[in-house]
């Protein structure tokens, strides 16, 4: 009867881990950005962006970039590529019906975006 127990341990040890790691939340953020601006929804874009990078953005931005996210298609989502721990920065692939455009986040010492890019393919 031990096994089960055990197996069940290591799930919830595992689950846990991965909702609080920084990793877990860079790509919870990386998409959740991503999914904002294909929705064109400015507010929800700068959301957990630090106030340094929320000045930078515009709704016009948001709008423009939206539009050329649509011409890759329905979003699917990001896969994770890499991550720079020193830079506290992460790469990701955002998965389109129709290509995929690398992903860019890197995080600020309080946890809030602190750089977000997100690079189209040539039209």
């Amino acid at each position: 009867m031990r096994a089960p127990r055990t197996i069940a341990c290591l799930i919830l040890g595992a689950a846990l881990a991965s909702c609080g790691s920084p990793a877990a939340n860079a790509q919870n953020q990386a998409d959740g950005v991503t999914k904002a601006v294909y929705n064109n929804d400015s507010a929800a874009v700068t959301q957990n962006f630090d106030s340094a990078l929320q000045k930078q953005v515009t709704r016009a931005q948001v709008g423009l970039l939206s539009d050329k996210l649509h011409k890759l298609g329905d979003y699917k989502g990001v896969t994770y590529v890499s991550e720079d721990g020193l830079k506290n920065e992460y790469t990701y692939r955002a998965n389109f019906s129709h290509g995929t455009a690398p992903v860019i986040v890197r995080f600020d010492s309080d946890g809030k975006v602190a750089a977000y890019r997100i690079s189209l393919p040539p039209q």
